[in-house]
This record gives structure tokens, sequence and C-alpha cells, in this order.
């Protein structure tokens, strides 16, 4: 009996390996552009892959979503979108985290995305107080860019038009809804900058500290 079990849990280990294999490949061949060496884990959703360029060597990690919207219908008139969603080189998209994009995302080479972050370049409209917002329109009125080097910490949220630069921190739980410099370290709800890396003395300063 022993003998059959470890059988039997080979076999559900072998036949699991394979499906994620399968849809792997799968999720891969839909894409607007494929790298190389890409590595997608399970239960990871692609809408609008189409609209999706993931680069080389890029690591999505399990129960990732990456939604590229080409129409809202519940807007009136309905809306129609050219999205792009954008990986590039080496970037880490780690549990749980989604993307939401109706006109451009991009994630830089190698950045590093924590579990459980929203990023989105757009937002519900609300204004009119006589219609639900789902019945309202998308706002979008940019992009979204996190640039290379940067990290991204566990449950932040990243919306509308904004830019974060190369080799940025952002802390866990942060709210991201203006440009954040290069080499910096921001955090809070709205995020504000806590710290940046001073060239010319060559070490991490807070923000106000000209020592």
């Amino acid at each position: 009996m022993t003998a059959l079990l470890r059988l039997l849990g080979a076999l559900f280990t072998y036949m699991r390996r394979l499906r994620t294999l399968c849809v792997r490949h799968y999720l891969i061949g839909r894409l607007g552009q494929a790298g190389r060496r890409i590595s997608i884990g399970e239960d990871v959703h692609l809408y609008g892959a189409e609209h999706i360029n993931i680069e080389d060597d890029v690591v999505i990690a399990h129960r990732v979503t990456l939604r590229a919207m080409t129409a809202y219908p519940w807007a009136d008139p309905p809306q129609t979108f050219q999205p792009r969603i954008t990986l590039k080189r080496a970037c880490f998209i780690n549990n749980g985290s989604q993307i939401s994009c109706t006109n451009r995302v991009t994630i830089g080479e190698n950045v590093m995305i924590a579990e459980n972050c929203f990023i989105a370049d757009n937002n519900h409209g609300y204004t009119d107080p006589d219609r639900s917002v789902r019945e309202q329109a998308l706002t979008a009125d940019g992009e979204v860019v996190v640039d290379a080097d940067s990290w991204i910490g566990a449950n932040c949220c990243i919306a509308g038009n904004v830019r974060i630069g190369k080799h940025c921190v952002i802390g866990a739980n942060s709210v991201v809804t203006r440009n954040i410099p290069d080499y910096s370290v921001a955090a809070g709800a709205p995020a504000r900058v806590l710290k940046q890396y001073d060239q010319q003395s060559q070490a991490w300063r807070s923000v106000g500290d000209h020592r």
C-alpha cells in the first residue's frame, strides 16, 4: 500500500508539472512578443495577451494577473483602447500582483515587484452622482513606468500617470500617485520621498539632510 501511495504521489506530481508546462507554452504563444527563458507560475491570467510584450528572463510567479484592456463595455458609450504592457528583461513579478492597462504600462529591466501589488494606468470615473461608478467611463490620462533596477514592496498600489525612476525603493503598503525621482526611497499613502542617493558624497541621505 505504501509503495502504491508513493507511486500515485509521484504520478500526481508529474501530471501537475506537465500541466504547468503546457499552460506556460500556451500563454507564451499568445503574447504579442515573447523573449527567451520566460518563467510563468501557476494560476497566471493574461487578458489581451496579444497586447503584452515580455522580454528575456522575465519571471512571473503564481496568481499574477496581467490585464491589457481593449474595451470597457459598461460605459455609455462603451470605450475601446489600444493598450500595451511591456515587461523588460529580467524583471520579476511576485505572487498575487496585478497590472491593469488601457494605455501603457512598462516595467523596466531587473525590476522586482513584491507580493500583492496593484499597478494601473487607469481609474474609474465617479463625477456623475446619478450613475453608478461602474457605468462611468474609465479615466486614462497617461502611462505607468517603473524604471530599471527598482524594487516595489509588498501590497503597493501604483495608479495614474506615474513614473518611478531608476534604482528606487518603494516601501511596503505604499500608494504611489505621483512621480518618484531616480535613486529614491519612498513610502506612505500617498508615497513621499524619504531618502535620495547623493552622487557627490556617494551616500544615501534623508530628504532635507545636507550634511
